[in-house]
């Protein structure tokens, strides 16, 4: 009886020995989990489509239709909406583009004045008459004299401009009327150690030539580099128009735009507009 029952204890040990390793064995090598499925309790995460490549797509077939209007109000959708999107800065671009061949262009619209050249007028003149920067109705007519003869009809459009500075992505987004304008990537950038988050505003517009500081009307404005300097952020926007001779130093920290970018915002920023810098 006893010989009985250690030979079943040995069978019993046995079995569980080699039972246990077999169990063990199929665990590991027959029986492995999926790593692909991951972890049962752990959600299944399907990627996220990017809206705003198929609404670039269509706000470039609107523009291919005709209808300007429309794309731009898909770009603006897009750029509002899906500031993550990667077809953002193009769209920016884009929009940009748009909005500033509508605001320049010679039809008339609601933002837009008329103003016909009286005897005696010059551009000078008419912008204090209509309280519109010279350099905004010389490039919004076009002209390429300061000569303008009595009669001729001046497009002046206007606007409620501002400036963004985004430190972080390092660019500047003009805005009118609170919406996004126009966007701006700078050549080079190149920030104070300690930039100054907040509101400000535009302090002056400074055109330079050959080291001198240069007026509109003055012969030498023409092709003259430009400065919007913003009060207390120690920025300031600049651009030169030939960089192999400058017209002047470079300021000690600043962002630097392309001439015809730095041109064109030079026409339309005044001295005290709100610039944010973030």
């Amino acid at each position: 009886m006893n010989n009985l029952v250690k030979l079943l204890v040995v069978a019993s040990l046995a079995i569980g020995v080699f039972g246990g390793g077999g169990f063990v064995a199929y665990r590991l090598f027959f029986n492995k989990p999926d790593s692909r499925r991951g972890n049962w309790n752990e959600p299944v995460v399907t990627p996220t489509p990017d809206p705003g490549i198929a609404m670039f797509d269509q706000a470039k077939q609107q523009i291919a239709s005709g209808d300007q209007s429309g794309a731009q109000q898909i770009l603006l959708a897009l750029v509002q909406s899906f500031p993550d999107s990667t077809r953002i800065n193009d769209a920016r671009k884009l929009l940009g583009d748009l909005n500033i061949s509508a605001f320049f262009s010679p039809e008339p619209g609601p933002d837009k004045m008329e103003y016909v050249v009286a005897r005696g007028d010059s551009i000078a003149r008419i912008a204090i008459k209509t309280k519109n920067p010279a350099e905004l109705i010389f490039k919004a007519n076009g002209l390429d004299s300061l000569t303008i003869q009595p009669g001729k009809r001046l497009i002046i459009p206007k606007g409620q401009f501002s400036l963004v500075v985004n430190t972080k992505r390092g660019d500047v987004t003009l805005m009118n009327n609170g919406n996004f304008f126009r966007w701006y990537k700078p050549l080079e950038l190149k920030l104070p150690a300690k930039v100054v988050l907040g509101q400000f505003k535009t302090r002056e517009k400074i055109a330079w030539s050959d080291g001198i500081r240069v007026a509109f009307g003055e012969k030498k404005y023409l092709g003259s580099s430009r400065w919007i300097v913003v009060n207390g952020s120690g920025i300031t926007l600049y651009s030169e128009t030939n960089p192999q001779t400058p017209n002047v130093q470079k300021p000690g920290t600043g962002i630097m735009l392309g001439p015809a970018d730095m041109e064109e915002l030079f026409a339309l920023v005044v001295k005290d507009t709100p610039v944010i810098v973030k």
